[in-house]
C-alpha cells in the first residue's frame, strides 16, 4: 500500500462508449477512460470499473452460451413501459429510444473481452484493477423479459402493500414460479418455489466466473427494500406502522442474504436505499445489523444521489452517516459515491444539477466515522456514477473537473472528530426492533428529525457508533465535541457515558421523545404528563435563531403524533432544568427544549417534530409526502441547531422570507484547521457563524463582525478553511487572505485585516518548527513556538501569521 488517500477509485460506465469490440477499439476506449480520470486514479492504490451492461437481466438470462447476444442498455428513457411499472403513464417523449443509430450488437464473448481489456490496461499502468458486474431491480434501463414476461411474480408493486402505484422493482425475498427454460445454474429449468436469493446467487456465480468479473454490485436498494425510493414501504403505509409484519419481513430478508451468500462466493457491494438506517427500520423493517454481521457485503451502502435530485442534502448526509456508523464484518472502510452523469436518462448532473460546482463532493467528503481508539476514518473509496453520458460521451471536462475537486477535498480530509459528533445507536435500533417490533416508529422519526436539523444548518458530519463510544470517549479525542444522540434508544450504559462527557465539561444534545427511555428522562431532568398534546401547537422559545428581513417567523408548530413518535408529553421535574422552549394547546403546556447542568457541562434536549405530513390518497391511492410550509409552520429542525448555539457554536441565517433556503453545512477538522463545507440553496440568504473561541474568519472570505457573530454572503458552494477566531467589541468588516510565506523556508502564511482591539485565536498545524506573528508588520514576541492553538491580542490593524510546518515523524520540514 502507498500513502495515497484512497484505497480504491471506482469508475462506473455503461457500454455506450464502446462502439466496437475488436481488440484495438477496446484498447483505445479503455485507454481514454484511464487517461481522462488520471487525477482521481492517482489518488488511489487500486482501480475498479463497474460495468452497467443492462439491468441485471443479462445475469438472470445467462445460459452459459458465450456467443449469445445480450439485450444491453442502449436506450435513453424509460423501458418496459408496456408492463406499467412506473406507477404512472410515461409521456411518449420519455419512453426509451435508441441512443444513436448504428449501435453494435453485444455478446457475452464481447463482454468478456471488455473485462479482460480493462484489467490489462490497468495492469500496464501499474494500477491493480478489478471489474464489477451490476444487478438493478428496476424496470428502467433495458427491456427485461425475465422480470415482466416470464417472472412478474418477483416484481413488488406498491398496490401489493397499500401504498399506491409507485415504481415496481424486484422484491429480493420473493420466490420464483416454475420455469422450464434452460439457465446456466438451472439447466433443467427453475423449480417452483426457488428463492430469488438462491437463483441470483447461483446464476451470478457462474456468470462472474466465466466472464472473469471480480464482484457483484446490487443497485437501488436491492437486498434492503423493494420500495427503496419511497418514504413508505412494507411496514409503514403512511397511516400506521405494521409491527405485526416486522418478524416476517426480517426473517424473509435475512433468508435472501443467507441464500445469496450460500451460493455466491464473490464479494457483494450494495447501493442501499435513499434513506437512513432508522428510516429503513420504520418503513421496511430492514435488519441491517444482521446483514452487516453476516459478512456477506463488502462495505456499507454509500451516500445516495438523492441530494441533487430533490435538494434534500440532509437525508443524503444523515443516510450516509447512519450506514457507516458501523462497518460490515471484514469491511476495510466505506465509499463516497458521486452522481456525475446519468448513462440512461437525459439529465447529466455535473452540468444540469450542479452547474459544475462541487458542493456534493465537499459535503460528503467532510464526513468521517470515529473508531474505538478515537481516531477518525474518512471515506476510503470513491465511486463515480457515471463516467459516460446518456449519449455515450466520455467528456474529458467532467473527468478533469470532478477528479480535481475530489483530489482537492482529500488534501484536507478529516483527521479528528468534528465539533459535533452523532452518537448513532445502530445496534440498539436493530436489536430493539427484533425484541419489540412496536418501536419501529421511533428510529423512523428520530432520523427524519435529525435530517431536518441538518437541512436547517446543523453542521453535523461526524458519527460514532454506540459500540465504540466508550473507547472513543476514553481516548479524549472527542473532549471538545458536542455529542448528539437520539433519546429513544438511550440505554443506561449509554446515558452513563454521555453524562460522564458532560460532567467533564462537555455538551450533550439529546433529541426525540423521552417516553421510551427512563435513562433519557433522568439525564434530561424531565418527566412525562399523563396526556400529551399534538396538532398545531403554539411555540414559545427563548432561543435565538434565524431572522427575516421582510416577515416575522411563524410560531405555530405542527406535531403529528404518528410521524413524531407520539404526542408531546414532557414536563419539568428537576428544578435545575432550564426550560428554553414550550409548546401549548389550549390550556395545556409541554416542555419542548431544555438545558440542564451536569458537572462542568450541560445536557441539552429538544423534543422534535416530523418535518412533513402525508396528504390524503389521490385518485391512484398515492399518499404524497408533503413537507410543512415554513411560511406557516415552525422549522422544528432549526431548534436543535439553536440549542447548540447556547454553547457558543452558532449557525443561523438572515432570510428574505421564512421559507427561504437555509445553508446545509459541514464542519470538520484537518491539520489543526476547521473547514466549513456547504451548499446554499438560496443565495439571497446570509449565514451567521460564531464559535466558542470567537467568530470564524474564513480564508478568502469577507464577513461583517457584530456582537460576536460573523455574517457571510456565501455563493452556492462553500469550502473554506478557518485558522483564525476573532473576539472584538467593535463592529466591522474582517477579511482573511492567503499570502506568500516569507522568508522562503516558511510553509504557509495568511493575513487578517480589519481588527480593532481584538483577541485572535490562531488554529495552527500540530507540528510547527517556526512561527512568526506580526501586527501591522511588527513581530510579536511569543513565549514559545507552538503548534495547535495560540491566542494573541489585543490586536488592532492587520495580523499576519506565517509558519514552517514539519512532518508528523522525524521533525523533517516539509
Amino acid at each position: 500500500m502507498t500513502d495515497a488517500p484512497l484505497r480504491r477509485a471506482n469508475l462506473e460506465v455503461s457500454l455506450k462508449p464502446f462502439t466496437a469490440y475488436d481488440r484495438d477499439s477496446l484498447l483505445a476506449t479503455v485507454g481514454t477512460i484511464f487517461d481522462q480520470w488520471s487525477t482521481l486514479l492517482a489518488a488511489a492504490d487500486e482501480c475498479s470499473v463497474l460495468l452497467w451492461v443492462s439491468d441485471g437481466s443479462e445475469i438472470l438470462d445467462w445460459r452459459s452460451e458465450i456467443d449469445e447476444e445480450i439485450e444491453w442498455a442502449r436506450w435513453i428513457g424509460f423501458n418496459n413501459t408496456e408492463a406499467s411499472p412506473y406507477g404512472e403513464p410515461k409521456e411518449p417523449e420519455r419512453v426509451a429510444i435508441p441512443f444513436r443509430d448504428g449501435m453494435p450488437t453485444v455478446t457475452y464473448r464481447d463482454l468478456a473481452a471488455l473485462v479482460a481489456t480493462i484489467k490489462r490496461v490497468g495492469a500496464e499502468r501499474g494500477l491493480p484493477t478489478s471489474v464489477g458486474a451490476t444487478f438493478d431491480p428496476g424496470p428502467e434501463f433495458a427491456p427485461s423479459s425475465f422480470k415482466f414476461d416470464r417472472h412478474p411474480e418477483v416484481v413488488a408493486r406498491g398496490e401489493d402493500i397499500g401504498i399506491g402505484p409507485i415504481i415496481a422493482m424486484v422484491r429480493h425475498f420473493s420466490e420464483l414460479r416454475g420455469d422450464d427454460r434452460r439457465y446456466a445454474a438451472f439447466p433443467g429449468g427453475i423449480p417452483d418455489g426457488t428463492s430469488f436469493g438462491e437463483f441470483l446467487g447461483r446464476q451470478a456465480q457462474d456468470y462472474l466466473a466465466v466472464l472473469d468479473f471480480d464482484y457483484l454490485w446490487l443497485s437501488n436498494g436491492f437486498g434492503f427494500s423493494s420500495y427503496a425510493w419511497s418514504e413508505l414501504g412494507e411496514s409503514f403505509d403512511g397511516t400506521r406502522f405494521r409491527a405485526d409484519r416486522v418478524e416476517e419481513l426480517r426473517t424473509r430478508a435475512l433468508g435472501f442474504w443467507r441464500d445469496l451468500g450460500r451460493h455466491l462466493s464473490y464479494p457483494v457491494q450494495v447501493r442501499g436505499t435513499n434513506h437512513t438506517a432508522g428510516i429503513d427500520i420504520g418503513a421496511d423493517a430492514v435488519p441491517a445489523l444482521e446483514i452487516y454481521e453476516a459478512g456477506v457485503i463488502e462495505s456499507p451502502p454509500p451516500n445516495s444521489p438523492w441530494g441533487p435530485l430533490n435538494e434534500d442534502f440532509g437525508i443524503e448526509m444523515a443516510g450516509f452517516m447512519s450506514r457507516i456508523a458501523m462497518l460490515p464484518a471484514g469491511a476495510e472502510g466505506y465509499r463516497f459515491r458521486f452522481y456525475a452523469n446519468d448513462p440512461w436518462f437525459w439529465q447529466q448532473p455535473w452540468w444540469d444539477f450542479y452547474h459544475r460546482e462541487p458542493f456534493d463532493i465537499d459535503l460528503p467528503l467532510a464526513v468521517s466515522r470515529v473508531r474505538a481508539d478515537g481516531s477518525v476514518q474518512p471515506p476510503t473509496e470513491v465511486n463515480v456514477l457515471a463516467i459516460d453520458t446518456a449519449k455515450g460521451v466520455l467528456d474529458e471536462r467532467c473527468a478533469r473537473e470532478v477528479g480535481d475537486h475530489v483530489a482537492t477535498a482529500l488534501e484536507a480530509a478529516p483527521d479528528a472528530p468534528g465539533p459535533l459528533v452523532w452518537v448513532y445507536p445502530f445496534r440498539e435500533y436493530h436489536e430493539r426492533m427484533a425484541a419489540d417490533p412496536s418501536t419501529i416508529g421511533s428510529p423512523h422519526f428520530e432520523d427524519w428529525y435529525l435530517t431536518s436539523a441538518i437541512n436547517a444548518g446543523l453542521p453535523l458530519n461526524t458519527v460514532v457508533p454506540t459500540d465504540d463510544l466508550a473507547g472513543a470517549l476514553g481516548s479524549g479525542s472527542m473532549a471538545e465535541s458536542i455529542l448528539v444522540a437520539p433519546a429513544g434508544a438511550l440505554t443506561s450504559a449509554m446515558a452513563g457515558l454521555l453524562e460522564s462527557h458532560a460532567s467533564r465539561g462537555g455538551t450533550v444534545l439529546l433529541y426525540g421523545s423521552l417516553a421510551r427511555s427512563e435513562a433519557a428522562r433522568a439525564m434530561v431532568g424531565l418527566d412525562l404528563a399523563r396526556e400529551g398534546i399534538d396538532g398545531d401547537l403554539r411555540l414559545a422559545t427563548a432561543l435565538a435563531g434565524d431572522a427575516t428581513t421582510t416577515d416575522v417567523l411563524p410560531t405555530t408548530l405542527r406535531h403529528d403524533p404518528l410521524l413524531s413518535d407520539g404526542p408531546a408529553r414532557e414536563v419539568a421535574r428537576d428544578p435545575g432544568v432550564e426550560v428554553l422552549a414550550t409548546v401549548a394547546a389550549e390550556d395545556r403546556e409541554r416542555v419542548y427544549a431544555s438545558s440542564r447542568a451536569v458537572g462542568r457541562g450541560r445536557v441539552l434536549w429538544v423534543r422534535g417534530s416530523s418535518p412533513f405530513a402525508y396528504a390524503e390518497p389521490d385518485d391512484r391511492g398515492v399518499r404524497a409526502h408533503v413537507p410543512h410550509d415554513r411560511e406557516e409552520f415552525v422549522d422544528a429542525g432549526a431548534l436543535a441547531r439553536d440549542l447548540v448555539a447556547t454553547t457558543g457554536f452558532r449557525v443561523s441565517h438572515e432570510l428574505r422570507r421564512p421559507s427561504s433556503g437555509r445553508a446545509v453545512l459541514a464542519a470538520h477538522r484537518s491539520a489543526g484547521a476547521l473547514w466549513f463545507s456547504g451548499y446554499l440553496p438560496d443565495t439571497t440568504t446570509r449565514v451567521r457563524l460564531a464559535l466558542p473561541g470567537g467568530a470564524p474568519v474564513l480564508h478568502h472570505q469577507e464577513c461583517w463582525l457584530e456582537d460576536g457573530v460573523a455574517t457571510y454572503q456565501f455563493a452556492k458552494s462553500v469550502r473554506a478553511e478557518c485558522r483564525a477566531l476573532v473576539r472584538q467589541s467593535s463592529a466591522g468588516r474582517l477579511s482573511c487572505r492567503e499570502m506568500a510565506p516569507f522568508p522562503a523556508h516558511m510553509t504557509r502564511g495568511f493575513r487578517v485585516t480589519g481588527l480593532v482591539d481584538a483577541s485572535v485565536t490562531l488554529l495552527l498545524p500540530p507540528h510547527v518548527a517556526e512561527l512568526r506573528v506580526l501586527v501591522d508588520g511588527e513581530p510579536l514576541t511569543l513565549d514559545d513556538q507552538p503548534g495547535g492553538r495560540l491566542t494573541v491580542g489585543p490586536v488592532t490593524g492587520t495580523l499576519t501569521t506565517m509558519w514552517q510546518e514539519t512532518k508528523d515523524t522525524g521533525g523533517e520540514t516539509t
